[in-house]
């Protein structure tokens, strides 16, 4: 069963060009287009199958990508969403996070990186980057001073836990937009032993994917 698509961008050109990426690949079906996120929200009322993972732009008039994404995340757990934009700029790629975005790629990536980021959200429930994205995402964090997690309940707030060593280390992973493979090469383990640890972080911190967890650990100042 194919991959069920959404593109919003209001740019005719742009959307027919990730298009013309896309359509040869038989496991991607395009449910439908918008041109922003208004039109897009209302399509999506529309139909009844949902898309399995939305392809969105950032800078749209009437409404823009982030705040689509956060309305339609609220509304709309199951669908994942992949930012789709020219712009590098470190704050957009945070506020996209917190919108719920489960990726971030650049209009110029290769027809096979953003096949791959859409398997990789829909299959793996990834966070995959563009790679000069990650690395300004990844500097960003070593700009921040790091803090000890706390060992004493009383001290943990109510959206943080005692995590492990290990799950720290696979947090950090996680920013960086590995997948669960990826993830387990690096460190050494298995793909099934990192999910049984993310699966532990998620209950830890009382959240449900790994946007939320990872907004957390910047919030809390872990990473």
């Amino acid at each position: 069963m194919p991959i069920l698509i959404a593109i919003v961008d209001d740019k005719p050109i742009n959307r027919q060009t990730v298009k013309d990426k896309l359509i040869e690949h038989s496991s991607i079906e395009i449910l439908f287009e918008a041109k922003n996120g208004i039109d897009f929200l209302e399509k999506l009322k529309l139909v009844s199958t949902k898309p399995d993972v939305v392809l969105m732009d950032l800078e749209m008039p009437e409404m823009n990508g982030i705040d689509a994404i956060s309305m339609a995340t609220a509304a709309y757990p199951g669908i994942k969403f992949i930012v789709l934009t020219v712009f590098e700029e470190t704050d957009k790629i945070f506020e996209a996070i917190k919108a719920g975005a489960s990726g971030y790629l650049l209009k110029e990536d290769s027809a096979i990186h953003i096949l791959d980021a859409i398997n990789n959200v829909y299959e793996h429930n990834g966070i995959p980057m563009s790679p000069s994205i990650a690395r300004k995402t990844l500097e960003l964090l070593k700009q921040v001073p790091t803090h000890p997690i706390v060992q004493h309940k009383e001290q943990l707030n109510e959206n943080s836990s005692d995590l492990s060593e290990r799950e720290i280390e696979i947090l950090k992973e996680m920013v960086s937009g590995k997948n669960y493979k990826a993830i387990g090469e690096k460190l050494f383990i298995s793909p099934l032993t990192v999910r049984k640890h993310a699966a532990n972080i998620y209950e830890k911190l009382h959240v449900n994917n790994r946007t939320q967890a990872i907004n957390i650990a910047q919030k809390q100042k872990w990473i």
